[in-house]
């Protein structure tokens, strides 16, 4: 592994993390200099009390607010072009990303398309999408993602209580989400000695705590959040690998992004030589997901759009040959044939 010297350090101008923080929202928006916010959310979240909170933060400061909350769950390239249309709109000068990684997806680009000032608030543990400068969205079918100082958000706010209302299998996906970061960017050919101690802390907190987490408790709940959050620092400024380029065709498939990750992450420590016990101890998580896989696809296809996936297999600290991703891929059919899960 290189250990790079020269490096570059992306960040939000302010992170605040904490209980109850999502309170702060209007606040923050105020110190902006903005009177009209657009809130990107999911439909689902608005009927939750932690939308109402964050609505009320805006209106105690008098912040007047419109909502986009046709975020398709891989987002689309479309949908930031119809968040952009309802920005204009609404003439907003402020979008905040309220909810998953795809919503912050589409919200950061967005933000960013329009040069307008952007809030992230995440209410999953997994994604880290609050403080990078990326957006992943499928065009023509397939993921893409770009990457750019411009969608580095203004604020990033994590208040861990947002995550209280996640189901057990969402908890496990997204924090297998932010495990696999925390790995990979640490092994990552583009790392640095900063990101790589950010990585090591990360990965320290989540694997202690992902198990508690998706039992209910807490405190672990909390970690995880905190986990998520230094994993996806250490995502903006030095990348993942193999894991995330095996994923993308299964997303590609309709498959969740953090259900995809799951699926193919304890393949991917093997490739690269992890230990063993580790990657047991991923499996026994895994098998909360109930992963799927379609006995129809193609797998030369899909291992030929893994090699097709330059950015991240170049990160990768053991070279990819097109027959390792086939062999991968051959494995995991033949296991799902069996009715196994991993």
């Amino acid at each position: 592994m290189k250990n790079n010297v020269n490096f570059n350090f992306i960040l939000p101008s302010k992170t605040i993390f904490g209980e109850g923080t999502v309170k702060r929202v209007g606040g923050e928006a105020k110190k902006l200099s903005v009177k009209r916010v657009l809130i990107v959310t999911s439909r689902g979240m608005l009927k939750r009390e932690a939308f109402r909170q964050l609505t009320r933060s805006l209106q105690d400061h008098k912040l007047s607010f419109e909502v986009f909350s046709d975020v398709d769950p891989e987002p689309l390239l479309e949908d930031v072009h119809n968040c952009s249309i309802r920005a204009k709109e609404t003439r907003s000068e402020l979008i905040i990303g309220f909810g998953g990684g795809s919503v912050m997806d589409v919200a950061k680009k967005a933000a960013a398309d329009l040069r307008l000032r952007k809030i992230m608030v995440p209410t999953t543990a997994g994604t880290g999408s609050e403080v990078t400068h990326e957006s992943v969205l499928k065009v023509n079918g397939k993921k893409k993602a770009f990457v750019d100082e411009e969608l580095t958000p203004d604020v990033a706010i994590v208040d861990p209580d947002l995550t209280k209302t996640m189901s057990p299998q969402l908890t496990a996906s997204t924090g297998i989400d932010a495990l696999a970061h925390s790995i990979e960017c640490y092994e990552s050919e583009k790392s640095n000695a900063l990101a790589k101690a950010v990585a090591l802390s990360a990965f320290n907190l989540l694997k202690e705590n992902i198990k508690k987490a998706i039992g209910g408790d807490e405190e672990a709940r909390l970690n995880m959040s905190m986990g998520s959050l230094m994993a996806g620092i250490a995502l903006g400024n030095a990348g993942t690998a193999l894991a995330h380029a095996l994923s993308y065709p299964l997303s590609n498939r309709g498959v969740p992004h953090g259900e995809a990750i799951a699926m193919v992450l304890p393949y991917a420590l093997e490739f690269n030589g992890s230990d063993d016990a580790f990657v047991k101890g991923m499996i026994e998580v895994i098998k909360t997901i109930e992963p799927r896989w379609d006995l129809h696809w193609d797998i030369e296809e899909m291992a030929k759009e893994v090699m097709s996936d330059e950015r991240h297999l170049e990160n990768n600290p053991r070279g990819v040959m097109f027959e390792n991703v086939l062999n991968i891929f051959g494995r995991m059919e033949e296991v799902f044939q069996k009715g196994q899960t991993v």
